[in-house]
């Protein structure tokens, strides 16, 4: 049998959703065309449909579609990478440093819709279960011929709480993880190949 997952075997049984899982990439260049609320909507519906431990649904969601708010999100969360390299030692944190640091480079792509997921804390498993909602999200927009991309390096906003109040984000919720959507200027982008070598064994 064999084991080459870049290309599916041609009696592989490809449907809608092997397709948008293949086509699915992460997108760093959009038009600005703006994404109607109601298509948000599905995505964050979408989201709230993965599984998650003990049916705790602990995900939240901040939308925010004000290009104003979303760059300065993004100048501020490259003022904290930059002081964080100040710090660091670790020669990839001070590769991310240089990069945000580049003028005019926008942590979110100039994307036009920035959606943050929260974890609410009443939950076994978080960080997984907003994850999982995360993808379903990204696979959704890919089915309907929009890109995504998970920001890492929107992470540290969540340490501010000035940050987190003027969202109206209480307390007691975490920062997951930033997600970015619109209409991508490429489409159809080819994918990296796959690693082949990722079964460890193969019990029949």
């Amino acid at each position: 049998m064999s084991n080459d997952l870049h290309n599916p075997r041609p009696e592989s049984p490809v449907n809608d959703v092997f397709r948008a899982i293949y086509a699915r990439r992460s997108v760093r260049d959009y038009l600005p065309n703006n994404v109607p609320d109601d298509m948000i909507l599905e995505l964050i519906r979408a989201g709230t449909y993965a599984p998650s431990a003990a049916n705790k649904q602990p995900w939240r969601f901040v939308v925010i579609k004000d290009r104003e708010l979303i760059k300065k999100l993004s100048d501020k969360s490259k003022e904290l990478w930059i002081e964080l390299e100040a710090k660091a030692s670790k020669p990839e944190l001070i590769a991310l440093a240089n990069m945000v640091s580049r003028p005019g480079f926008n942590i979110f792509f100039n994307a036009p819709v920035l959606i943050m997921i929260f974890s609410h804390p009443d939950a076994f498993s978080p960080q997984i279960d907003c994850s999982l909602a995360a993808e379903n999200m990204m696979l959704a927009a890919q089915s309907q011929k929009m890109g995504s991309c998970w920001i890492g390096l929107g992470a540290p906003l969540g340490q501010v709480r000035a940050i987190m109040d003027d969202l109206g984000v209480p307390s007691e919720c975490k920062l997951v993880g930033c997600l970015i959507f619109g209409y991508p200027v490429k489409l159809d982008q080819k994918a990296p190949r796959r690693e082949e070598n990722v079964i460890l064994n193969w019990i029949a």
